[in-house]
């Protein structure tokens, strides 16, 4: 089989599918793991697009990807404390697939109103702002070496001709070596067609112009090689990743003719949404020392391989 259907298999239909944790009892941190202070500045951020007039009311928020939906809680407490009113003007979404992780998200965010939607297909937006955090990562990708592809037989990869299709598309993106997902090229014709405007804000690890194979397993918060393991063993019980190709969004982005808002480091990205404002006005002193405690994690010590991204579709 392809290494995507392989892939799909592992991370969506059976780790995705069992609601893994995240974090410290998980086999992975994300900058959400790290406290509150990623949705708040979040929050920031998306009320400065308001108030810079970008984003105009009536607005349709969606995350995608909410996982156990710690994100959107802190997003939407963080719009609640800094402008209660605008929930008459917005209404929120979450897309998600997987069944286990809809009854962990609802129980997350009790009390909020919000509707489920299982694929961006189901739904037509006319105002969105989306947001994710280590979305594109999960989508499903094939392995390029030269004219080499990666193909699955009994849990053994093993380098096979490469299609002429496949071949053409990396080409276009200078790639000889490295991952590549028509995946995106999915979701993003999808976006296009049933979305009438949007803005869409997203965090993820990658690179530009990749030109090795960074596909790897997490398992409890060590890394392994998928060429030197028994695949076996890990799959559907251990995440799946890969660093994201900047250099094959930044081509869609402007294939489908949308606009490239903002691409830079994810913690300078954080600091830009409105940091310094945020502790210098707080007023407890104690909820100021935890978010400068997050704050050390988020800006230092994550990889530099971690971005902001911003595009839409105006």
């Amino acid at each position: 089989m392809n290494f995507s259907v392989f892939f799909d298999l592992w991370l969506h239909e059976n780790y995705y599918k069992n609601a893994v944790k995240i974090g410290k009892k998980g086999d992975f941190f994300t900058a959400v793991s790290v406290g509150n202070l990623f949705g708040i500045l979040l929050a920031k951020h998306f009320l400065s697009l308001i108030d810079k007039n970008i984003l105009k009311f009536p607005i349709q928020i969606v995350e995608v990807g909410a996982n156990e939906g710690y994100l959107s809680r802190d997003f939407l407490s963080a719009l609640l404390h800094y402008r209660p009113e605008i929930f008459e003007n917005i209404s929120f979404y979450i897309i998600e697939p997987h069944e286990k992780l809809r009854k962990i998200q609802k129980n997350t965010l009790q009390g909020v109103e919000f509707t489920h939607i299982r694929s961006l297909e189901e739904y037509e937006f006319q105002n969105a702002f989306f947001f994710c955090n280590e979305l594109f990562d999960s989508f499903t990708c094939e392995l390029i070496s030269g004219d080499k592809m990666v193909f699955v037989d009994d849990f053994n990869l093993q380098f096979k001709p490469l299609n002429l299709e496949l071949k053409k598309k990396c080409e276009i993106l200078n790639l000889e070596k490295g991952e590549i997902s028509i995946e995106l090229e999915k979701f993003f014709s999808i976006l296009n067609r049933n979305c009438e405007k949007f803005i869409f804000s997203t965090f993820d690890y990658g690179t530009e112009n990749p030109n090795d194979f960074s596909l790897r397993i997490y398992k409890e918060h060590k890394i392994f090689n998928p060429f030197e393991v028994d695949l076996k063993k890990f799959f559907g019980k251990s995440d799946l990743t890969y660093n994201v190709n900047f250099t094959h969004l930044k081509q869609l982005i402007k294939a489908k003719k949308f606009t490239l808002l903002e691409f830079t480091k994810q913690n300078k990205a954080l600091i830009n949404f409105g940091f310094e404002e945020l502790i210098n006005t707080e007023k407890n002193e104690l909820f100021k020392q935890n978010l400068l405690r997050q704050a050390k994690i988020l800006f230092f010590n994550l990889s530099d391989k971690f971005h902001f991204l911003e595009f839409a579709k105006i």
